[in-house]
């Protein structure tokens, strides 16, 4: 990390998840590129003191949040207390692979030097073993990233801890991540940048490795559990609102992601969701049709318990 002029900041939200902040720490020392900085975001309670050691050893910077912001808040945090010009995100849960962040600043620095409207994502290994994680987390691989050249936009959907990367300025952009979504901040973030003008880099192979196994009773456990039907279908409705221009576009997005607010809103009962449809401004009458036998359906199976 050194004295030199910071280019990449590496991003770390963390909520009450100590042992697993401290992996996800040892496994940026191995793909950290030259020019960067770590910033360890806490949006819980204060560190132990072997954690604020291990943050000190690392040369990495510790940033304490109010508390209870939530991943999202705690990220454009992260952005705002980044010198570096590219914006790189890694979960706490989660380790990275080898030499992937130092591939990727390859590819920056071959092919991106002058563009900013930018950003990228790998494909990401699940697992639920930690040990396995720390295994394929150490293999060496190569790294060959590439633009997305598909006009689809799902594909260029992701997750922020699938090694995400993205400019600062563009970050900055488009107003960073949206804290009033609690889940699919993601989804929303990506259709941002893409309805700003950037354009998105894939990496094929496994950059990140993703926890999916068991929390424990102390640790945070997944944000996505944390919240109900209703509330999910809240952050699905604002999303299909708000990004319904750029949807247009894409008549496969577009109903994937109204099937995912359908299937919330259907769970959650009542009849929002179908008369959100129904007055919906830009779906055509038969894509209605079909999205309305598709919410019926998942009240049929929520009236069962068969959810």
């Amino acid at each position: 990390m050194g004295n030199a002029r910071v280019k990449y900041s590496v991003i770390i939200p963390t909520y009450n998840r100590e042992p697993l902040l401290a992996e996800a720490l040892q496994s940026v020392q191995d793909a950290l590129p030259d020019c960067s900085e770590v910033i360890v975001v806490n949006d819980g309670p204060a560190f132990e003191q072997p954690t604020r050691d291990l943050i000190a050893t690392l040369g990495a910077v510790s940033v304490k949040t109010k508390g209870g912001l939530g991943a999202g808040a705690a990220r454009n945090i992260g952005a705002d207390h980044a010198r570096g010009q590219w914006l790189l995100f890694l979960d706490d849960d989660d380790l990275i692979a080898v030499g992937y962040w130092q591939s990727v600043a390859r590819y920056i620095d071959a092919h991106l030097q002058s563009a900013n409207l930018a950003y990228g994502f790998c494909q990401a290994s699940p697992q639920s073993d930690r040990a396995e994680m720390q295994r394929i987390s150490a293999a060496r691989t190569s790294f060959h990233i590439q633009p997305h050249e598909t006009a689809s936009l799902k594909p260029k959907l992701a997750g922020l801890g699938v090694g995400f990367w993205v400019s600062k300025a563009l970050f900055q952009m488009v107003g960073g991540i949206n804290t009033e979504l609690r889940t699919n901040e993601d989804t929303d973030f990506c259709l941002k940048l893409l309805s700003a003008g950037a354009r998105c880099h894939h990496t094929p192979s496994q950059g990140a490795v993703i926890f999916q196994g068991d929390h424990g009773t102390t640790a945070a456990s997944s944000t996505t559990k944390r919240y109900g039907p209703a509330q999910r279908a809240r952050y699905f409705k604002h999303i299909v609102n708000t990004q319904a221009e750029i949807l247009a576009t894409d008549s496969k997005a577009e109903a994937w992601l109204w099937k995912r607010y359908l299937k919330m809103a259907a769970r959650s009962g009542g009849m929002d969701g179908y008369h959100h449809l129904r007055t919906a401004k830009g779906l055509t009458v038969n894509r209605k049709r079909l999205l309305a036998t598709y919410w019926a359906g998942w009240r049929i199976l929520a009236s069962l318990d068969l959810r």
